[in-house]
């Protein structure tokens, strides 16, 4: 029940964006606009910057959550944009705020999470060196940050699949996603073996 009462004041809070700025919403906009008590709010929430963490943290690392589930890292790259696309607005005006740098070290870290989980599951995580690893994982979540906020800014002509079928052609599929047929693979053994 408390979830759902956070992602109700979050679904508002991100309407209430159609036509205000960001810095310019109150708590008492926002409790009206929910239709609950100042008192429900701040059961959920300390402030308003509360609320937007968890947000971005629901847009953001719900979706690195979604993605560990993918079969491959090419639909985990579409899990992941979706999200972002889907919350475009309450992202972009985020950004569009005093919380500029915050949401750009949110964003990063969420893609550190993601780039990390496939590293993982990798062959090459128990064989390679960790400094290495953690500048790779590094590297490609600073470049993909500036990617995910220019895509924020500027509407791009590519759908999100054609997007993750770019990124996976130029950067990804040089990454190893062994892993994934590894995983795919014991998957296919245990439902014959839960077969026979």
């Amino acid at each position: 029940m408390a979830k759902e009462t956070k992602m109700h004041i979050l679904r508002q809070f991100s309407k209430l964006l159609n036509d205000n700025e960001l810095d310019k919403i109150t708590v008492t906009m926002l409790v009206e606009k929910c239709n609950i008590s100042r008192q429900t709010f701040y059961y959920h929430f300390s402030d308003i910057q509360a609320l937007i963490n968890w947000g971005v943290q629901q847009y953001t690392h719900g979706r690195v959550e979604s993605a560990k589930h993918a079969k491959n890292i090419k639909e985990a790259t579409v899990i992941y944009l979706q999200g972002i696309e889907n919350n475009r607005l309450f992202l972009q005006k985020c950004f569009e705020s005093s919380l500029c740098a915050h949401m750009t070290i949110l964003i990063r870290n969420s893609i550190m999470e993601y780039s990390a989980e496939f590293y993982r599951r990798s062959p090459l995580a128990n064989a390679g060196d960790s400094d290495i690893a953690d500048f790779i994982i590094e590297f490609t979540a600073n470049g993909v940050t500036g990617f995910i906020v220019s895509l924020l800014f500027f509407k791009s002509k590519y759908t999100v699949e054609e997007l993750a079928d770019i990124m996976y052609e130029s950067i990804l599929k040089k990454l190893p996603d062994k892993a994934y047929m590894q995983l795919e693979g014991a998957a296919d053994g245990a439902e014959r073996g839960a077969a026979q």
